[in-house]
Order: structure tokens, then C-alpha cells, then sequence
């Protein structure tokens, strides 16, 4: 068996050991009474069988019947006690392993860059490793399960050797072609993985957005539900006849290699039942003989089953170990970032990865402590951008952007985060969690019900979640005895109480009323600025009764600034922000 990352299988074994001490221990153990036992029961059979035809044909004394009887029990009675410990034991050391293994997976992508979960290619080695991830558990029961096998085929292959060195090494060398096709058929099936694994990645998910009854009302109205399934059955097809071809060609190598040792003992038993006829071993002898010849070709047949378990785990970890061998593409700093923060970005220039378009070109601006900043312009003007490389998602082709007079490339990123509340246009919230479960994730200290009410008064939702009947503890989810759906409007009102709670020296906030209506939208911005007093807030959006009370608008166009200001001199000014601002109170007469 030839293992490609070593690293991989070593840092799992010590996973597993940490997780569970008592469970290797445990293992190891029954690996080799597995592999003992089957001997000894065979033994014991050969001897009874022999005992019992002796006295039968003989009327020789039964008392050795009954002792291999009583033998035969207790080997019986043992292996239940082991095989229910065993069972109890595999139950509780998945449950470890599940959380243990779980714990360092996520551990590991969160320390990775955001800009690399941009990568498709990045995507896919992440869907074979969130696969691999389940697999863990159970790399050391196959481990136990290869020793166990490989202690009962040494066990009866040596019996066979001993009588006849011709046949025991005619079946060791059976074994041989089974192992050999079972690991090229793992080789061949994860080459096959690999270019599957986009096309099931696709398939699967639409598949999932088809049966998910949120989406469900959009798929009907748009009378996307035949191209929808077209499409997934397109990709899973193409997937399936890939895995076919394959398929078919392993099959030829299949026939032959497995039909090596069945043949193999054929000839052994023919061989074996002509030594009973010449007299040279006894019945008891055959009986046992043939018994360490089925045992040793069940045993190569699991050795070989074993093997490509491990083999195919292998490949497994490898897949597991290319995400724990990435390394962030952008480094975490040492430089703590301490409020109150001043934030310069300097002839920045930027472009997405893979992308020679330049999103961003020499964008020059200040982001004073305690100041109002607004970001507003057309669609792919670069406002989303901006904020992304001031989240530290990103890094500027040329140019830079400094905290403190500290590059952003050399702080330190949880510090850095600990100073910023953050509510993005994609915003998240939990519905399988509760509303003061999902205004308070990122807290470390624990809220009363008045200081979270403080928050959801500024956003105007405290009376909606007071008429729930488990108020704060109600889920996003009416699917749960104590759950409520909630409108788009709602869940943004939250999320804005979510950034409150947070209460960070600088407040991001991008399209954070797209849901609300104008009215409540000029109430809640004139709570927050209230609240934020002091402090720095930094909003995108579209409307202009947002961003009209900013100390500054910095209009964009194309990835440039051509325009910055307050609201009286950008109007005084006349050029784009005029224009879009009287274009939208238009839309308001």
C-alpha cells in the first residue's frame, strides 16, 4: 500500500488519540482478539467434530466432547460480552471524533483568507475534504480491522505452511492481484472523483434549491422548475456515465484477479483430502486443515478488503490534507488594531483574482475617527470592493491602506475585528437559532433582555418580537414548536440590531435598508447616528435619504472617485451625485 501523505495519516492517528486514549487502547486490543479468536474457534470445532466421530465410531469415552463443548461456549459467550462492549465503545469514540475532527476542520478554513473561497478550484479540493471529514473516525477501525485480518492470515497461513510450504505460499501469493486491482481501482475512481466532483457539486445543490420550500414560490412564478431539473438531470447524467465507463472497465480485471483464489483453494482442499485418504493426517488434522485454509483465504480476502479501505481513506486524507496544507493567502499580522481607528486608503488599485479588469484605480480617502462616510454610486462602481479590502478580505494590487499608520497587511486580523460591526448586503442570520441567539453570536459577555431591547427599540422590531409567544427565545423557523418566520424587512431590522449590539468603533454598513420602507428607513438612521455618536459609520447604499446626513459621500464611478463631499456641496457641484440624487426624488413625487 503506498501512502502519499504520511503527514495526513500520522496527524489523523493523533487526532483520534486525543480525542478518545481509551478508545485506541480499546482497539488495539480487540484487533488482535479479533484476529486470535477465529483460530481458536476453529480449533476447537476441528477437535470437537474429531472427539464426536471417534466416540461415535468407536465408542470411546465422551468426556472430551463435553470439554470442547464447554470451550466452545465460552468462546461464544466471550465474543458477545467483547462484540456489545465493542459496539458501545465505536458509538461513543464516533462522537468524539465527530466533534474533535469537526473543531480543527473549521478551525482550519476560518484561519484561511475569504478571497480563496472565491477560487473554484479552491471550492472543489473543499467539497472533497468537508466528504473526507466524515470519514475520519473510522481511518483507525480500518486500521484495527487490517490487524485483525492480517493476525488471522499469518495465523492460518503459517498452519497451512506447516503442512504443505507449497500451497500455503500459492495462496499468500493469491492475495497479491486482488490487492493490486482493489488499490488501482481506487486510484482510477478518485482520478474519476475529480472530474465528477464539479458536476455532482452542481447537481446536488440544484437538486437542493428545487426541494427547499423557500425557494420553492420563486422557482413556480418564474416557471423555472423543467429548465431547473434539465439542468440538474444534464449534470448528474453526464456525472453517472462517467462513473459508468469506468465502472466497465474495471470489471474485466475484477473477474480475473478474484477469480485467482477461489481456485487457489480448490486445489488446497483437493490436495489436503488426499493426505486424509493416504493416511498421512487425520480427521480431526483435516478437519482443522481445511478450516485454516477457509480462514486464511477469508482473512486475504479482508487483508484485501482492508487494503483498499485504507488505501481509498488514503486518498481521502489526501484530499483532507491539501485544506490543512493551505496556508492563508493572506497571512495574519502581529499589529493589534486599537480604537479609535483612522483609516487611510492610499492609491489603491485592485483586481480580483484570475481578473486583469481593474475594479479599483489610485482610490485616495480618509476615514476620520468619529466621522460619517458615505460610499454610493451605480452598480459595480467598486463600493462592495472598498469594502471588502477594508475588511481585510482582500489586499490591493498597488497602493495601500493603513490603521493607524499600520498596513492592514500587518494587523492582527481578530483584534482588527473585535474594532468593526459589520453588516453586509449578503447578512446572515441563523433560523434554526433564536433572536437573542442571533443578536448576540459574536458577544462574548451575556445581555439582559433590556439591553438587547435598547437595540431592537432603535430598529423598531422590540414590539413585534414581545408579541411572540417566547419573545427573544423564539427561532427564525416556525417548523420548531417555538419558531416564527419572519419577513425580509424584519431580518434586516435585526441584523441592523445585531451591528449595534456589537457597538464597534467603526460601523459598516452596506445596503442596510434595502427591505425597509422610506419612512421607518429615515427613523432608523437617525437612531443609529444617535447611538453611534462618537464613533465612525460608514455606510453604502443606494438611497439618498441614507447618506445625505454623512459628514462626506465619496462618489464612484468605475472603480474611480470623481466626486466628494457633503450632500449641500456635491448638489452645489452638479455633476453624477446631483444628477442620481434628483433622478431618485423624482421617483418620490
Amino acid at each position: 500500500m503506498k501512502f502519499k501523505n504520511l503527514k495526513s495519516i500520522i496527524w489523523i492517528v493523533k487526532l483520534q488519540w486525543s480525542a478518545s486514549k481509551l478508545s485506541v487502547i480499546w482497539g488495539i486490543l480487540l484487533s488482535i482478539f479479533d484476529g486470535v479468536i477465529p483460530i481458536a474457534k476453529t480449533f476447537v470445532l476441528a477437535s470437537l467434530f474429531a472427539s464426536v466421530s471417534e466416540t461415535a465410531l468407536k465408542q470411546a469415552d465422551p468426556d472430551p466432547v463435553y470439554v470442547w463443548f464447554v470451550l466452545l461456549l465460552l468462546i461464544e459467550l466471550l465474543s458477545i460480552v467483547v462484540f456489545n462492549i465493542d459496539r458501545l465503545a465505536k458509538k461513543r469514540f464516533r462522537q468524539l471524533m465527530n466533534i474533535v475532527t469537526s473543531e480543527h476542520f473549521l478551525e482550519k478554513i476560518y484561519n484561511l483568507s475569504q478571497e480563496q473561497f472565491d477560487d473554484e478550484a479552491f471550492n472543489t479540493k473543499l467539497d472533497r475534504a468537508r466528504e473526507g471529514l466524515y470519514q475520519l473516525w473510522g481511518f483507525l477501525d480500518e486500521i484495527y480491522g487490517f490487524i485483525s485480518s492480517l493476525i488471522s492470515f499469518v495465523g492460518s497461513i503459517t498452519v497451512v505452511l506447516i503442512t504443505s510450504p507449497v500451497v500455503g505460499l500459492l495462496i499468500f501469493i493469491s492475495i497479491i492481484p486482488v490487492v493490486w486491482l482493489q488499490m488501482k481501482e481506487n486510484t482510477i475512481r478518485e482520478r474519476t472523483a475529480r472530474q465528477v466532483g464539479p458536476l455532482e457539486r452542481t447537481g446536488y445543490r440544484l437538486r437542493w434549491y428545487l426541494m427547499d420550500t423557500e425557494y420553492m414560490p420563486e422557482v413556480r412564478l418564474m416557471n423555472a422548475y423543467k429548465k431547473l431539473t434539465t439542468t440538474w438531470s444534464k449534470h448528474i447524467k453526464k456525472a453517472q456515465d462517467i462513473i459508468y465507463k469506468d465502472e466497465r472497465r474495471l470489471l474485466r480485471l475484477s473477474l480475473i484477479a478474484e477469480a485467482v483464489q477461489p481456485t487457489v483453494s480448490f486445489g488446497a482442499n483437493l490436495y489436503f483430502f488426499r493426505l486424509l485418504l493416504l493416511g498421512s493426517i487425520g480427521l480431526d488434522r483435516f478437519i482443522f486443515l481445511r478450516g485454516m485454509l477457509e480462514q486464511a483465504s477469508n482473512s486475504a480476502s479482508a487483508v484485501g478488503r482492508s487494503v483498499r479501505s485504507l488505501h481509498e481513506m488514503t486518498i481521502g486524507l489526501q484530499n483532507f490534507g491539501e485544506i490543512f496544507d493551505t496556508s492563508p493567502s493572506i497571512p495574519d499580522g502581529k499589529v493589534k488594531a486599537n480604537a479609535p481607528l483612522n483609516i487611510e486608503f492610499k492609491n489603491v488599485c485592485f483586481s480580483y483574482p484570475g481578473s486583469n479588469q481593474m475594479v479599483l484605480e489610485n482610490v485616495s480617502f480618509v476615514i476620520n475617527p468619529g466621522s460619517r462616510l458615505a460610499l454610493v454610486g451605480e452598480n459595480g462602481a467598486g463600493k462592495s470592493t472598498i469594502i471588502k479590502l477594508l475588511l481585510r478580505q482582500y489586499l490591493p494590487n498597488s497602493g495601500s491602506i493603513l490603521v493607524n499608520g499600520t498596513d492592514i497587511r500587518d494587523l492582527e486580523i481578530e483584534s482588527y475585528y473585535r474594532t468593526i460591526s459589520n453588516l453586509s448586503q449578503n447578512f446572515t442570520l441563523i433560523s434554526d437559532l433564536t433572536i437573542r441567539d442571533n443578536l448576540t453570536v459574536s458577544l462574548s459577555n451575556e445581555l439582559s433582555d433590556e439591553e438587547i431591547y435598547k437595540a431592537t427599540d432603535l430598529v423598531d422590531i422590540t414590539n413585534f418580537i414581545k408579541k411572540l409567544p417566547h419573545k427573544l427565545n423564539s427561532r427564525l423557523d416556525n417548523s420548531y414548536d417555538d419558531g416564527r418566520n419572519v419577513s425580509g424587512g424584519q431580518r434586516q431590522r435585526l441584523a441592523i440590531a445585531r451591528a449595534l449590539l456589537n457597538n464597534g468603533d467603526i460601523m459598516i454598513l452596506d445596503e442596510p435598508t434595502s427591505a425597509i420602507d422610506a419612512k421607518a428607513e429615515y427613523k432608523i438612521f437617525n437612531n443609529i447616528y444617535e447611538h453611534h455618536a462618537g464613533k465612525t459609520t460608514l455606510i453604502v447604499s443606494h438611497r439618498f435619504s441614507a447618506v445625505r446626513k454623512t459628514d462626506t459621500i465619496i462618489v464612484l464611478d468605475k472603480g474611480k472617485i470623481i466626486e466628494s463631499g457633503s450632500h449641500e456641496e456635491l448638489i452645489k457641484h452638479g455633476g453624477l451625485y446631483k444628477e442620481m440624487f434628483e433622478l431618485q426624488a423624482e421617483g418620490y413625487r
